[in-house]
Order: structure tokens, then sequence, then C-alpha cells
């Protein structure tokens, strides 16, 4: 049998969630079309052909800011490769930039094997041969494996996992078999809520708010979620609630469907929406991140 680590990793916004979940075949990670969507690193655990792959999603790396918030970012994505048996690293198909160029310099010379993997392939995939010739050679050298994929189609993701596999040390022990990540029921809930604010919601205020699951209880037919939104700004209170409360309705709505996809269980999930200008000092906060 074989199983490893496998992390994911690229600079933010070239499709590496919703990768994840297509390689996991579960929505675990919250995906949108806005960069940073994930703020953890977040692993699932898939069960396949003889074979247990531990797949691990991560931060956008993005070495332009120079914030305390986005090293800690910065951090937690370097920190799940250096514990990788193999790298993905995702890099859109037509053009490899300098912000991924940053990203290689960081893992070149780690000793896992690394798979460059083209996204969004389906974009111009008549262009593959000449946009693999572009790639200078130093760059190719790097990595084991070159292989384009389209995350969006759904494209090539079976050949990918084959490679990975071949890469994956040899374990006689199932060491997750009865998980699917080890992250507790109630991060999911909160990822779900983020998702839902950040793909409804304006330009600012998805990176001004933190959801925290305040309580999360099992009941007879359902399970019982309470949350809370808090918000830098008070600003933003009747954006995220809405003309007489229908953007929480939706946010909440959304959010609710996905953690009963996961749990396959009824879900009765209220939320709460708080101004709290000082989110980002709280202790739960700081110490979701450690």
């Amino acid at each position: 049998m074989h199983s490893g680590n496998i992390s994911i990793i690229g600079k933010p916004n070239v499709g590496k969630s919703t990768l994840f979940n297509l390689l996991i075949n579960k929505h675990l990670a919250g995906t949108t079309n806005k960069p940073q969507t994930t703020r953890h690193k977040i692993d699932g655990v898939l069960n396949e052909n003889k074979t247990e792959y531990l797949f691990v999603d991560t931060p956008g790396l993005n070495f332009n800011i120079k914030k305390d918030f986005n090293r800690i970012l910065n951090k937690n994505a370097l920190s799940a490769v250096y514990e990788a048996d193999v790298i993905l690293h995702l890099v859109n198909y037509n053009e490899i930039d300098k912000d991924d160029l940053k990203v290689i310099e960081n893992i070149k010379e780690l000793e896992s094997p690394k798979i460059l993997v083209l996204n969004k392939i389906d974009l111009d995939k008549n262009k593959l041969p000449e946009i693999l010739l572009k790639i200078p050679k130093k760059i190719i050298d790097i990595y084991e494996e070159v292989i384009p994929i389209s995350s969006k189609k759904s494209k090539n993701i079976v050949n990918l996992k084959k490679i990975i596999k071949n890469f994956l040390p040899d374990d006689k022990k199932n060491n997750h078999k009865d998980i699917i990540s080890s992250r507790p029921n109630e991060f999911f809930v909160a990822e779900y809520i983020r998702e839902a604010c950040i793909k409804f919601l304006s330009v600012e205020v998805p990176y001004s708010f933190h959801v925290e699951v305040n309580k999360f209880e099992y009941e007879k037919k359902l399970i019982s979620i309470a949350a809370t939104i808090y918000l830098k700004k008070k600003s933003h209170l009747s954006i995220v609630i809405g003309k007489e409360g229908s953007m929480l309705v939706k946010i909440s709505k959304t959010a609710r469907i996905n953690s009963e996809k996961l749990f396959n269980k009824k879900v009765f999930l209220k939320i709460f929406v708080k101004h709290d200008p000082r989110w980002k000092d709280s202790n739960s906060f700081l110490n979701s991140y450690n």
C-alpha cells in the first residue's frame, strides 16, 4: 500500500482549493474567484486503489504583502511543504510569472518529489505543445513531472492521482482509514460561512471579517449549530445582514446546505453578526493559526 502527504502550493487564486476538493472528492475547502479565500492549511484523506492520499490545501503564497498576518499565512503554507512526501505546484497554464518564481525559489532545494501542475488548460488546449516549449528548461528540471489539468472541467485529475501514487512511499498501515480530515467539524462550518460571505459580499468585506462557531451539538434528528461573524467595520453590519436580513439568510442557507452534505444529516444553523474592530487580536483567532 502507498501512503503519504501531498501538499498543494502556489500563488493566490490559481485554483488550489478547487483542485484539492476534486482530488478528495469532497467539498472541504472554500472556493471563490477572490484571492486568499483559504487562510488555513486544510487536510483531506482519500483512500483509493490501495493508496492512502493525505492531501493538504494551503493559503496562497504572497511575498509582496509584508503585513504580519500575511507572514503567518506564508509560514503555514511553507510548513505544509516541508512535511510533504510529494509537492504539487499549481500555476496558470499560460504564464509562469514573478510570483510563481518566488514560490519556486522556496521549494526548488527540497528533496521531496515535485510536480508542476498547469491549470486552466481548457482555455487554450490547442496551444499546449507551444506552452510547454515556452517553459525554461531550468524550471522544468526542478520537477519530476509536468502535467496539464483543468480543475474547472475535471480534466486529467485521474492521471494526476496516478502520477502522485508513483512517488508515495510504501506503507502497510492505513493511518487515516475512518476519517476525512484531522480538522474538527466546527472548522468546516466556519469555512462554509466564510466561503458564502466571500462569494456574496462586496470586494472589501471578505477581508474584514472572522467566523467562530460557538455551538455544535448533535441532537436526535439534526445538528444544532450557532456561529458568529465578527466584522472589523461597523458600516459592514448592514451589508452582511442585508435588507430585512436577506443577505444573512442567503449566507446561512448556503453554509447549511454544504454542512448537510458533509455531515449527511439535517443541520439547524443560526448565525449572529457582531462588530468587533479588534477581532484579529482575539486569542481564538490567533490560536487558530498556531
